[in-house]
């Protein structure tokens, strides 16, 4: 725990940013998310994705939740192992969470 990154969030080539202070509520992991320099071009695919979660899921917002999905964003261990690609992820700099 504490303040140091377990995970960086990658796209491609491009940090997104890290994850912090990671814990477990099965079958999420709850984290705290720091942006790096990739989050301003994905930032509004997350906020449009959270919206649609705090809707309770509507249909007309679901494409919120595949346009994220679709991303393959990749969880990078800071300490080294293998990277993880999480089956669903939900950033924002409040309260983060994923599951894979």
């Amino acid at each position: 725990m504490g303040e140091t990154a377990a995970y960086e969030v990658w796209h491609g080539d491009t940090l997104v940013g890290a994850l912090r202070d990671v814990s477990v509520d099965q079958p999420w992991f709850l984290c705290r998310f720091v942006p790096g320099a990739g989050w301003g071009e994905l930032g509004p695919l997350f906020a449009a994705q959270e919206e649609a979660r705090r809707e309770r899921f509507p249909e007309h917002l679901i494409g919120a939740i595949a346009a994220v999905r679709d991303l393959g964003v990749e969880l990078r261990p800071v300490g080294g192992g293998e990277p993880i690609r999480p089956w669903m992820i939900y950033l924002n700099e409040e309260r983060s969470s994923f599951r894979y």
